[in-house]
């Protein structure tokens, strides 16, 4: 049994049990519980003991078919877990996909020079990866923010630095 293989190791590691809860942040009565079969560790802690104590995992849980099944499954079920967690939060998001509003948002602030700055950047910090059109997003942004930046170069320069001076003449 897993108990007495971890008993085992500990003697041989010559720690007390105390030791080893203190190793792992646990109490003593936990490790206790392990090397009296009245309760199996997780993985991570079956992990940290097999570093602590030197030895392989496969070493650690020798002749305890069950406890590999066990560790099998619910590895198996924490893989799938994920999975669904990823899937879950992929629908959420898709369920709120902003990706024409974005689009659409930035390629219309190009029209307004300065508004064609703040609103591109905006976008940009609202896009996000579950978006359908994320990559899209960031390049029509970036486009419209340099297109502005030039367009409200170009007019400022006209604006406040180009005179034009017309001339009246009376014609007889």
């Amino acid at each position: 049994m897993l108990g007495e293989q971890l008993k085992k190791y500990r003697e041989k590691s010559h720690l007390s049990q105390t030791e080893v809860a203190d190793n792992l942040a646990l109490t003593r009565q936990a490790i206790s519980r392990w090397e009296n079969n009245r309760a199996y560790p997780d993985i991570d802690n079956l992990i940290r003991l097999s570093k602590l104590y030197s030895v392989t995992l496969d070493d650690l849980l020798a002749e305890n078919e069950t406890l590999k099944k066990k560790l099998n499954i619910n590895t198996k079920n924490i893989i799938e877990a994920t999975k669904r967690q990823t899937f879950l939060n992929r629908k959420m998001y898709n369920a709120q996909d902003e990706s024409m509003e974005l689009l659409i948002l930035a390629i219309v602030s190009a029209i307004i020079p300065m508004l064609g700055i703040f609103i591109p950047i905006y976008v940009m910090f609202r896009n996000n990866k579950f978006n359908s059109l994320f990559r899209w997003i960031y390049i029509v942004a970036i486009i419209v923010l340099l297109v502005s930046l030039i367009s409200t170069g170009v007019w400022t320069y006209d604006m406040f630095f180009t005179h034009y001076h017309t001339e009246t003449t009376l014609v007889n």
